[in-house]
């Protein structure tokens, strides 16, 4: 851990050196001949992207989008497989629904982006023009099929938790519940900010894809981050729960001196201490620990 830190205080400082030391080249080289670039596109004007580089971008865009959502989904339908105890059932519907989601989002590109390229108008910007009035709108499966993936997800966790195991506390339960409201949570945010650019088709669009993968990351990085506390928290626990037992385990213990001088009478104390009468067999072997016995 400690090696972790220091490793990340001096890549950060190493940035920060980075940045003090190129900063006026990067004003004087980069950054000015960006600022003129954008004045003469605003002067002159520019001519219109073709709308196949456009088609593309959509299309990587649409590739990203669903990689980290199922890369999410995954994470979060592995810990509702686990609550049910590897059940054969809860697995193949989870299963089942990831598959048909990427299923319909992947044909749903197809045929918006490739195969019927037509149906989608870009603006000058390189934004999809998107009529909302339609119900086979590419967005809005990716919407609905992402809402229903999360709604069932949300559903299965807090059956397990809050019914099924009503009768037990256990630490882990607040944790799934809070990481799962907040994942389902952030897609609701970022599947209505999706609408709302695709709605109004402004320069504010081009801030959701990275806002959204930025999202999508620091969510699953999180919610994995809190599993593996909340498992080293676990084993800690458990590891001291069985050292306090091993340690109220012992009742009595018959001390032998073997240092002292040996005589006569130190065969018979070590006989004495490993023959023990029937009932403290019975009793011993009933606890699970073996008594030694000296056969005569």
């Amino acid at each position: 851990m400690h090696v972790q830190v220091g490793a990340s205080v001096l890549g950060l400082v190493i940035t920060g050196c980075d940045i003090a030391l190129t900063r006026r080249g990067e004003v004087q080289y980069m950054w000015s001949v960006d600022t003129v670039l954008a004045s003469m596109w605003l002067v002159d004007g520019a001519e219109q992207v073709p709308e196949e580089h456009c088609r593309n971008i959509l299309l990587f865009r649409t590739i990203a989008f669903s990689a980290m959502l199922v890369l999410l989904e995954l994470v979060l339908m592995l810990r509702v497989y686990a609550l049910y105890d590897r059940s054969r059932a809860i697995g193949t519907f989870l299963l089942s629904l990831l598959v048909t989601r990427i299923a319909s989002s992947g044909y749903t590109a197809h045929d918006h982006v490739l195969r019927f390229p037509e149906k989608i108008k870009f603006t000058s910007h390189c934004i999809p023009g998107l009529d909302f009035k339609n119900a086979r709108n590419p967005v809005w499966v990716i919407i609905y099929g992402e809402l229903i993936v999360q709604s069932a997800i949300i559903i299965l966790a807090m059956k397990r938790t809050v019914w099924d195991f009503r009768q037990y506390s256990h630490s882990l339960f607040p944790v799934l519940n809070r990481d799962g409201l907040r994942v389902f949570g952030a897609i609701v945010v970022a599947m209505a900010a999706i609408v709302a650019t695709s709605v109004k088709q402004g320069t504010t669009s081009f801030f959701t894809f990275p806002l959204f993968m930025a999202l999508v990351s620091v969510t699953g990085c999180h919610t994995i981050l809190n599993l593996q506390k909340l498992e080293w928290a676990l084993d800690a626990n458990s590891s001291e729960q069985q050292k306090d037992m091993e340690l109220t385990n012992i009742n009595s213990v018959n001390v032998i001196e073997w240092e002292a001088p040996w005589d006569t009478t130190t065969f018979q104390m070590i006989e004495d201490a490993t023959i023990t009468r029937p009932e403290q067999d019975a009793g011993s072997s009933s606890s699970g620990m073996p008594c030694p016995r000296i056969i005569r």
